[in-house]
C-alpha cells in the first residue's frame, strides 16, 4: 500500500499532500502493526471500470459483466434504486442501469458497491449502520445542492463522502472483538469515537487506509479522516467536511439524538459554509424536507 502521507487522487490535479499529526501516525503504525485486514480493490472492478472507458461496450456488455457477481449485482440494485441515484421508475435490469444513470454514475455506484460488499455490507446485522451511511450520504449531496455546490462540490462528491466517511468502522468490527457492538442499537445514536477511545484505536484511520487501498479521491480520504475535528483555517477540502458535518448534526436532530460534537463543530463549519448561526436552523428544516420527498 502507498504511504498515507500522499493519498491518490483520480483526478489529473495532483493532490496536496497530507500530513498526518503525531497521534494520527501513532495509530496508523498501531493498525499496521497489528496486521489489520484492509480488502483489496476486487479484479473484476477494474474489469468494469475499463469497459465502462470503452466506447465501443454497451449497455448489455457492460451489465452481464456486472452481473457475474450476484451479491455485486445485488448492492448494485440497492444502490441504484436509493434516493439519491434513483429518477423515476424503478430500475429493474443492469442495461437499464447504465443506459438512465450514464456511465460515470455506473462507475460510482460499482465501487461504492464492492466496497460496501467487501467490508461487510451484505450482513443483516450492518444493515443499519450502512442505512445511516446511505441517509447522512442523502443528506450531504441535498446541502450541497441547497448551498449552491459550497467550494465547488458536486452532490456526487458529497454522497460519497457522507457513504463512506465511517468506512473504517467495518473493518474495525471485523479485525477487533466486540467494537462497534453496542453502537449498533444505542438508543441515542452511535458514538464511534467513544469506542475508539475505550479500544484505543481509530477508525478514522482504519478509514483513511481503506480509501487509500480503494484509491478513493483525495477529497474522500481527507473527510474520512478530519470529520471528527474542528475545521482550522489551513484544513484541506474544508467545505466537504463541513457540509459532512453539518448533514450528520441534520441526521442526529431527525432522530431526536443529541450531539454533543455539534456544539464546537458549528462556528467553523457555519463560516467555511457562509451560513449565518440565526439561519442554520432554517438551512437544516429544508434539508430534511427534501430528504424526506427523496424517500
Amino acid at each position: 500500500m502507498a504511504p498515507l502521507e500522499y493519498a491518490l487522487f483520480t483526478d489529473a490535479r495532483r493532490p496536496p499532500k497530507m500530513e498526518l499529526q503525531a497521534p494520527e501516525r501513532a495509530l496508523l503504525e498501531q493498525l499496521t502493526a497489528a496486521n489489520i485486514r484492509i480488502p483489496p480493490r476486487p479484479q473484476i472492478l477494474q474489469d468494469i471500470e475499463r469497459m465502462l472507458n470503452d466506447d465501443n461496450a454497451t449497455e448489455r456488455m457492460i451489465g452481464s459483466l456486472i452481473a457475474r457477481d450476484v451479491s455485486l449485482t445485488a448492492e448494485v440494485f440497492k444502490l441504484a434504486n436509493s434516493p439519491f441515484y434513483r429518477r423515476g421508475a424503478k430500475i429493474e435490469s443492469l442495461e437499464q442501469a447504465v443506459r438512465m444513470l450514464g456511465r460515470k454514475a455506473m462507475g460510482q455506484i460499482t465501487r461504492s458497491a464492492l466496497l460496501r460488499q467487501q467490508l461487510g455490507g451484505d450482513a443483516a446485522r450492518m444493515e443499519a449502520f450502512w442505512g445511516r451511511c446511505t441517509d447522512i450520504g442523502t443528506l450531504c449531496s441535498v446541502l450541497c445542492d441547497q448551498l449552491e455546490r459550497p467550494g465547488r462540490l458536486t452532490t456526487e462528491q458529497a454522497y460519497l463522502v457522507g457513504l463512506f466517511h465511517d468506512c473504517g468502522v467495518p473493518v474495525l468490527m471485523q479485525h477487533i472483538k466486540g467494537y462497534g457492538d453496542a453502537q449498533l442499537d444505542a438508543p441515542t445514536g452511535p458514538d464511534y469515537l467513544q469506542e475508539d477511545d475505550m479500544r484505543s484505536t481509530s477508525h478514522c484511520i482504519a478509514g483513511l487506509m481503506v480509501a487509500q487501498e480503494w484509491e478513493l479521491p483525495y477529497l474522500l480520504c481527507e473527510a474520512i479522516r478530519s470529520h471528527h475535528y474542528v475545521i482550522a483555517a489551513e484544513q484541506n477540502e474544508k467545505h466537504a467536511i463541513a457540509v459532512l458535518q453539518l448533514a450528520m448534526h441534520a441526521y442526529s436532530r431527525s432522530k431526536g439524538w443529541p450531539d454533543s460534537e455539534w456544539v464546537y463543530q458549528q462556528e467553523q463549519a457555519l463560516q467555511v459554509l457562509g451560513i449565518a448561526p440565526d439561519a442554520v436552523d432554517g438551512v437544516i428544516e429544508a434539508a430534511l424536507a427534501s430528504f424526506e420527498v427523496l424517500h
